[in-house]
C-alpha cells in the first residue's frame, strides 16, 4: 500500500509541476503576443487617403448614390464657374489596379458639366474608385485637375 500511496504523491507531484510549467509558459505567450500587438498597431499609421484637387473648391460634383453599380451607366454632374472649360477625364480602380475608363464630359449650361462612364464587374465585394476630369479656364491662365473617389459594393 506504501508503494501505490508513493507513487500517487509522485503523479501528484509530477501532475502539480507539469501543470504550472504549461501555465507559466502560456502566460508568458499571451503577454508576448499582447506585446507583439500593441507593438505591430502603434507602428501602423492609419493614413486617410487624400484626393487632392486642384480647383481650389471652384467645382463640385453631384452623383446619385443608387446608381454606382458596376456594368451600367453611371451620370455625374459637375458645378464649375463659367470661366471653366472641362476635359475628358478617366476612371480607375483605387482598391484594386483594373486600368482606366474614360469619363466623356459635355457641356449642359454655362456652368453645368455631365460625365458618363461605366465601370467594370471586379472580384472585390467592395471597390473604390477615383475618377479625375482635368480643367482649365477660358483664358488659359488657370489649369488643373478636379478629382474625386466613391465606392461600390457587390452583392
Amino acid at each position: 500500500m506504501r508503494g501505490i500511496q508513493a507513487l500517487g504523491e509522485f503523479l501528484d507531484n509530477y501532475f502539480i509541476s507539469y501543470f504550472k510549467v504549461i501555465y507559466t509558459h502560456m502566460k508568458h505567450m499571451v503577454i508576448i503576443f499582447v506585446l507583439c500587438s500593441l507593438i505591430m498597431l502603434t507602428a501602423c499609421e492609419q493614413r486617410a487617403h487624400r484626393v487632392e484637387d486642384s480647383s481650389n473648391k471652384k467645382i463640385f460634383h453631384k452623383i446619385d448614390p443608387d446608381q454606382l453599380q458596376v456594368e451600367q451607366e453611371i451620370l455625374v454632374i459637375f458645378e464649375a464657374p463659367e470661366a471653366f472649360q472641362l476635359q475628358q477625364g478617366r476612371v480607375e480602380g483605387v482598391s484594386m489596379y483594373m486600368g482606366y475608363m474614360p469619363v466623356q464630359v459635355s457641356r449642359i449650361n454655362a456652368t453645368q458639366w455631365q460625365a458618363k462612364f461605366q465601370l467594370g464587374a471586379c472580384t472585390e465585394p467592395s471597390m473604390r474608385w477615383r475618377v479625375s476630369v482635368p480643367w482649365q479656364r477660358n483664358d488659359g491662365n488657370e489649369q488643373g485637375v478636379y478629382r474625386f473617389e466613391f465606392t461600390t459594393e457587390t452583392n
